[in-house]
């Protein structure tokens, strides 16, 4: 698509929230069944990075106490304005992925969809594990969505869905280049074709992550104070993380506590 404007998707908060709303009831449920197994089963949440609030509105409907965090503030004005009327149970506030921290106060906290790997620096990435875990409580637990890659069959990717909500119908194509062992850049590409009764409208723009092989990400999680108590696909079934692992969401916990389920 050549010569259309670029706008990053996370400027257009109401097109980002459209493709990305279906199945986030079903992965609340996903997340209250890990908090019985794995933690607290306490009712007061994180969200870091929470973008428009998705996940926020479904946890304050079904009573759960939940701040969440981000640095856009285009982000954090969209999701104030649809949290109403359950806002009494949901808060959301500026805050940055390594440095945001509540000491002991939250019994739950989760990260998906590679959230977490628009943090670019190591020191960083570690700062923000640190954060997560001082803000748990003994037995909170952390789930980190995150993909695995090997730099040595790398894999150019292409995902296209398409979302509605009321009369805007928004078709999201996204590429991904393979990282780089260097730099440990991924490049992101995002496409939106987003058709409404006043017409269409195109925008592209890209960003990057932080690439993690299982040994990064094992050397990184090994510095922090968390470590893996269980691991589960992008369907929320149990694995065993290999060198072939690809997409997983994590369970962390404080280093030495015991789980209730025990390892995966």
């Amino acid at each position: 698509m050549p010569g259309e404007p670029t706008r990053s998707l996370y400027d257009c908060p109401q097109w980002y929230d459209i493709v990305h709303q279906a199945g986030t009831a079903a992965e609340v449920t996903h997340l209250e069944r890990i908090n019985r197994e794995f933690g607290t089963g306490g009712r007061d949440w994180l969200e870091p990075a929470c973008g428009t609030g998705r996940f926020l509105r479904v946890l304050a409907r079904r009573g759960y106490r939940v701040v969440g965090y981000d640095q856009s503030q285009t982000m954090l004005d969209y999701a104030r304005r649809r949290l109403a009327p359950p806002a009494r149970l949901a808060r959301v506030v500026e805050g940055d992925m390594a440095t945001f921290v509540r000491p002991r106060f939250f019994d739950f906290a989760f990260n998906l969809i590679n959230t977490f790997r628009h943090i670019h620096a190591a020191a960083q990435a570690r700062a923000h594990l640190d954060c997560i875990a001082r803000s748990l409580r003994p037995g909170g637990v952390y789930v980190l969505g995150i993909d695995l890659v090997d730099y040595d069959d790398p894999q150019a990717g292409e995902e296209v869905w398409t979302a509605s909500r009321g009369s805007c119908k928004v078709r999201h194509i996204m590429f991904s280049v393979p990282p780089d062992r260097t730099t440990r850049r991924e490049r992101i590409i995002n496409h939106l074709i987003v058709d409404r009764p006043s017409g269409r409208e195109c925008s592209q723009s890209h960003y990057d992550l932080r690439s993690y092989d299982l040994g990064q990400w094992l050397d990184l999680l090994d510095s922090s104070e968390l470590e893996c108590a269980a691991s589960f696909d992008f369907a929320w079934q149990p694995i065993v993380i290999t060198g072939f692992t690809r997409d997983v969401n994590l369970v962390l916990k404080h280093r030495c506590e015991p789980t209730r389920r025990g390892s995966h």
